[in-house]
């Protein structure tokens, strides 16, 4: 995980918006599985429990396949979700090694027994749409 943090801390997102940031980030992880020799698949479906105690169908962001070696689960967020822990502990304890990327503001993710954190402290900027030749009406 230590290699997939520094790729992580070394990327260039100063100028992005928040869902450029997150591509970026996603294309990281993807990148460093293969490199790897592994394969991951982007928005792969997994079934967690909640902090009620149902069971819900979620995705995770990146699933990588391990050959030999528990499969990794990653989610990247650039605020809290706990729903995403949820997720990652679900998978967890599946036999899984979880990864929560966060990044987007200075709230502390926190720490886990069974998720590994990546935190990030990239600043969020949301896109700004472009002007159009529109006239407002007030």
């Amino acid at each position: 995980m230590d290699e997939l943090a520094t790729a992580l801390f070394a990327l260039d997102v100063e100028r992005l918006s928040t869902s450029a940031v997150t591509r970026r980030i996603t294309d990281a992880v993807v990148k460093w599985a293969l490199v790897r020799g592994w394969t991951p698949r982007v928005e792969a479906r997994v079934e967690a429990v909640t902090l009620a105690g149902g069971r819900r169908l979620g995705y995770v962001d990146v699933l990588v396949h391990r050959p030999g070696e528990p499969d990794l689960a990653v989610e990247i967020d650039s605020g809290d979700k706990p729903w995403s822990v949820d997720k990652l502990q679900h998978v967890a304890a599946a036999g899984m090694h979880a990864i929560w990327i966060r990044w987007g503001d200075e709230q502390w993710a926190g720490v886990y027994d069974d998720v590994d954190v990546i935190q990030l402290w990239l600043a969020k900027r949301p896109l700004r749409k472009r002007p159009t030749n529109q006239i407002p009406i007030w």
